[in-house]
């Protein structure tokens, strides 16, 4: 897999707790969520830049399926309508989806498809949305991006700002 550099995901504590709480709760089936926060573009003088994507609240969601092998709502409009919500009462982006899997932080086909899917839905807030794995076990975490249509991981770093 692809490893992109030019991308660090900061995570704080607070939002690293309010996650661990999403798992327990969604327990024994995966849990999900949005996060919300900002993004940061920084140009390297070299024609090159770089993103910083800084969490700022956690939303944890309700998955309609229920289930150990699956976490979205099923229902792309009920996806847009709470992520607009959510954007437009905090005023901030949606940053994240965020979900859970019974162990590891490698993303299923079923995983795949969906970043596929949601990255070339044609909107814009779906171009550069992270997709986030925690494992429930032991709480890794492991961050993915869509770029020239193919699934790169990204750097995360926990607890290192709040």
């Amino acid at each position: 897999m692809r490893y992109e550099k030019d991308i660090v995901f900061y995570i704080s504590n607070t939002i690293i707790e309010k996650i661990d709480t999403c798992i327990k709760l969604a327990s024994p089936n995966e849990a999900s969520g949005f996060i919300l926060g900002n993004i940061q573009e920084i140009n390297n003088n070299n024609g090159d830049f770089s993103y910083n994507y800084y969490s700022v609240s956690f939303h944890c969601i309700k998955s309609s399926t229920g289930s150990t092998v699956s976490f979205l709502l099923d229902n792309d409009q009920k996806i847009l309508e709470l992520s607009d919500h959510l954007m437009k009462n905090e005023n901030l982006k949606l940053i994240a989806i965020l979900h859970s899997h019974p162990s590891g932080t490698t993303p299923s086909s079923t995983d795949k498809l969906n970043m596929k899917y949601y990255h070339n839905s044609g909107l814009k807030k779906f171009t550069h949305l992270i997709w986030i794995i925690v494992d429930s076990r032991n709480n890794e975490m492991n961050g993915f991006i869509y770029l020239s249509n193919k699934l790169t991981q990204i750097n995360l770093i926990l607890s290192a700002y709040e």
